[in-house]
């Protein structure tokens, strides 16, 4: 194993120790998961290879990492995250990430809507779900 596995591993686990019962039971059954997000303040790593997106993911206009993004809405526990999240991005920037999320007909929608709408697509889905299991 490699230095830098070694390394997340080991972080990994740091964390997971530090959750409850109940929390790493949910990981356990597949009902929660991990996401990798950037560090506060932290440089986004290249995101290049050969002059074109690193495999895997599909580069926005301007340079907004929708694969990132896409993510990192998946680990928000909160709308407004969400949307504060997204305030800086531009339209442009927003339909990709419209279209990775599987929206569609988003073309002559207003930046707010487009906001709105990636929100309940990704943040609004999931929390309306668990609300509704919780019942």
């Amino acid at each position: 194993m490699t230095d830098p596995t070694r390394a997340a591993l080991s972080r990994v686990a740091e964390f997971l120790a530090g959750l409850s019962d109940a929390d790493v039971a949910a990981l356990a059954k597949g009902r929660a998961r991990l996401a990798v997000l950037p560090a506060a303040g932290a440089a986004p790593p290249d995101t290049e290879v050969d002059g074109g997106p690193a495999p895997g993911r599909t580069a926005a206009p301007d340079g907004a990492d929708v694969e990132r993004a896409h993510a990192a809405l998946a680990a928000m526990a909160r709308r407004d995250e969400g949307t504060a999240y997204l305030a800086s991005w531009t339209s442009r920037e927003l339909r990709a990430l419209a279209a990775r999320v599987g929206l569609r007909g988003v073309t002559g929608l207003r930046k707010t809507e487009l906001v709105d709408r990636i929100v309940d697509r990704t943040i609004g889905f999931r929390l309306d779900s668990a609300a509704i299991r919780r019942r």
